[in-house]
């Protein structure tokens, strides 16, 4: 069994010595050395990783500066939060062929200097290089950031153009109906969220105060649906689509087939069939737990028939509120649907 503490026997050049925390302000890189089991047991690739990130190995930035770092094709997995986007990972992260990285740290740290106003001018671009790695000879990445990263999405790809994004999203009354299973901790970021979203697009006041908890989690989607919407216009549909989480649920086969096509992943077709297969009846957080389309709605139904006043209101408050805001990307619960193929 390896040590967590000794990198590989190529060093840098090996993905497995992994990118697990940035400081900018002290320069350095920490790194941890970790391996497929890791990838694959871990959910997230952040501070609630089951390894001691916190006592990784620290490198000076500018050691790393001229390394020789090996560079796969990397596909991008963006979202808007609750909306299958862990589920559509695991199916798409396919070893040898593919590696999943979600929700690395460093791209939370990126995120988090950018809603401070940190100088991220030239900080950037090591640090996807280092994501970049393959894990595997001739492989590919998937790469899903944390949705608290699309403050940065635009200049992730302005710096890999060559690549592609899919943005998974949802609607409206789906997302408020997510947000409403999670926890109290959960609920108490939502505030924070919205200010992330809203200084994103440059905003530092919403069109309206929301008057509760469940109105503020529509402003939040709203918000995310305008940055998505400015992606869009950005770069075109030549290298970002929008799917949503309701098509990835209706057909999962054919939807991650068509996410593996469109990202140019390489995964072969019997092999992406069999994982999202299996990937699909399993509650994507918890791979020991069943968990599919029938379970899913049986929650869904149990939350309505129990804050459906609650939900209706949120959604006539942001009619009422934020659809005038929101013209650009299409009436609030009917919006465009755009094509992944």
């Amino acid at each position: 069994m390896h040590s967590w503490f000794d990198p590989p026997a190529r060093g840098f050049a090996d993905a497995r010595w992994f990118a697990t925390d940035l400081h900018l302000p002290g320069r350095w890189v920490g790194f941890l050395h970790l391996d497929d089991a890791a990838l694959h047991r871990n959910v997230f690739l952040d501070s609630r990783i089951d390894a001691p990130w916190q006592r990784c190995v620290q490198v000076p930035l500018d050691a790393l500066a001229e390394q020789e770092l090996p560079q796969a094709r990397v596909g991008w997995l963006l979202h808007t939060s609750f909306c299958c986007s862990t589920l559509l990972a695991r199916m798409l992260f396919c070893a040898p062929y593919c590696t999943a990285l979600r929700e690395p740290l460093l791209l939370r740290r990126l995120a988090d200097a950018r809603f401070a106003d940190w100088p991220l001018a030239g900080a950037m671009e090591l640090p996807l290089r280092l994501l970049a790695r393959p894990w595997h000879e001739g492989a590919t990445v998937l790469i899903k950031p944390t949705h608290a990263a699309l403050n940065i999405a635009a200049e992730l790809l302005q710096l890999r153009p060559g690549e592609r994004a899919l943005v998974l999203t949802s609607r409206l009354e789906d997302f408020v109906i997510s947000n409403i299973k999670k926890t109290p901790e959960t609920h108490a970021r939502v505030r924070e969220l919205v200010v992330r979203a809203l200084k994103a697009l440059g905003l530092s006041q919403p069109p309206a105060t929301p008057p509760d908890l469940l109105c503020e989690v529509a402003l939040q989607w709203a918000a995310q649906s305008l940055v998505v919407g400015r992606l869009l216009r950005q770069f075109g549909a030549e290298r970002v689509r929008v799917l949503q989480e309701r098509a990835l649920l209706a057909d999962p086969v054919a939807v991650s087939a068509a996410a593996n096509d469109w990202l140019q992943l390489g995964i072969p077709a019997a092999v992406l069939a069999e994982q999202a297969q299996r990937a699909g009846g399993l509650h994507a957080k918890v791979e020991t737990r069943p968990y599919g389309p029938a379970q899913r709605e049986h929650e869904a139904a149990i939350i309505r028939q129990h804050y459906g006043a609650e939900i209706a209101r949120a959604l006539r408050w942001a009619d009422r509120q934020l659809q005038p805001w929101l013209g650009e990307v299409g009436h609030l619960h009917e919006r465009p649907e755009f094509a992944l193929t």
